[in-house]
């Protein structure tokens, strides 16, 4: 009884700690380049403030409610006069540094940048030489557009409306085991650790605002594939949802196969293995968007082309991909993500749980029917049934830099 109650004051101590988080005394003085309210800086700060910090302190500053709920101590109100009698350079210190739950921002946004979210921070407690800038009820229905509705630039295997940050590259790692059933192989292949796994890396960059590339090397097929992101169309306050072009091209380095003497092509042709049928080609148009404050999804349309292909199959397939994404905690989601496609046993579906860590690092526990990961080698190959087959455990990391 005693340890338990001195558990519970360390806590209590540690909680009233958190709650009165002091910036160095240094801090008071650091200067303010804005000086007076500017109001230019406080629109730039409300944008990054949006984006970055609204889904703990509430596009008000009051706090979102389900983060004040689930979050100890709870995120701070910002208007409150606890924050707004502190010096803009203590808040300023606070932005850069961080403690605890609240992340360090020094890396993530420039000093300007950080002296703009301190001018809307301040605006929130001075609504009346803050006219035009104060949030207003109908802020309640573009909630979608001040977060992004992914977090990160993939789901499981589909790509997200999110792109990169200003200046900032990924690496993306993505593992997928062996798939296994509900019997006794579930435990003698540890989960499908001990089977075949498939596992590509890549790096995805941005080239400019709206325009993404990633270069990526898979291991099933030796594929090297290369990718182009694009936004169509931003959310606005009648269609709160990014529109984004996708294309992913990959190329097989295997050797070339072996095909008996005499193989011919459908219509009659010798067949000789050129260049060009090592590649194949995926083309999507998506739109997605926040549907509330925990619910995001992603809806699309795809066109996937395969210059070589088995006589009784197609070249050319229609897919139609989807996303769900739920929030389960301030720094957790759990996803459903599948695809319908015009191809006989094939229907591609995944859930995964991920956890990540200040906006900059995600990891992903995953369960799907298919251990492939490109989109073309995904839609152009039977998906595993439970029953037979069985399913692949993987998972997903990726890191902002």
């Amino acid at each position: 009884m005693k340890l338990r109650l001195s558990f519970l004051l360390l806590w209590v101590f540690i909680a009233a700690i958190a709650q009165d988080w002091q910036a160095p005394p240094e801090a008071k003085h650091l200067k303010n380049p804005y000086g007076v309210p500017d109001a230019i800086a406080v629109a730039q700060g409300r944008k990054i403030f949006g984006k970055l910090c609204a889904a703990c302190h509430g596009i008000d500053g009051k706090g979102d409610p389900v983060m004040r709920k689930s979050l100890n101590p709870p995120p701070a109100d910002l208007t409150s006069a606890k924050v707004q009698n502190q010096t803009d350079g203590e808040i300023f210190w606070k932005i850069t540094h961080g403690k605890g739950m609240m992340a360090s921002y020094a890396n993530v946004l420039t000093e300007q940048e950080r002296w703009q979210v301190v001018a809307y921070i301040r605006s929130l407690g001075n609504k009346e030489k803050s006219e035009g800038i104060e949030t207003k009820k109908t802020e309640k229905l573009t909630y979608g557009l001040q977060l992004p509705a992914f977090p990160f630039i993939y789901a499981v295997n589909e790509p997200t409306t999110t792109f990169l940050p200003e200046k900032q590259w990924a690496l993306v790692i993505q593992h997928r085991f062996g798939p296994v059933r509900a019997d006794e192989g579930l435990w003698r292949n540890f989960l499908g650790l001990d089977l075949a796994s498939n596992i590509r890396f890549s790096f995805a960059f941005r080239l400019m605002r709206g325009l993404q590339a990633e270069i990526g090397r898979t291991r099933y097929g030796k594929y090297y594939d290369f990718s182009l992101k694009y936004r169509l169309f931003s959310p606005s306050a009648k269609f709160p949802f990014s529109i984004v072009l996708y294309h992913n091209t990959a190329f097989t380095s295997e050797k070339t196969p072996a095909y008996p003497e005499g193989t011919l092509f459908a219509d009659g042709r010798p067949f000789a293995y050129d260049f060009v049928h090592r590649l194949i080609y995926h083309t999507q148009v998506f739109a997605g968007g926040r549907l509330s404050r925990r619910l995001s999804g992603e809806i699309g349309l795809g066109f996937t082309w395969r210059n070589l292909a088995p006589l009784a199959e197609k070249n050319a397939y229609v897919s139609i991909p989807f996303v769900l994404q739920y929030k389960t905690g301030m720094m957790s989601h759990l996803l459903l993500e599948g695809v319908w496609v015009n191809r006989k046993r094939t229907m591609p579906l995944a859930i995964a749980y991920e956890i990540s860590s200040s906006g900059k690092h995600v990891f992903q526990i995953t369960l799907g029917n298919s251990q492939e990961i490109l989109p073309g080698n995904i839609l152009t190959n039977n998906t595993f049934r439970p029953g037979r087959e069985g399913l692949a455990l993987g998972f997903n990391l990726i890191r902002y830099f």
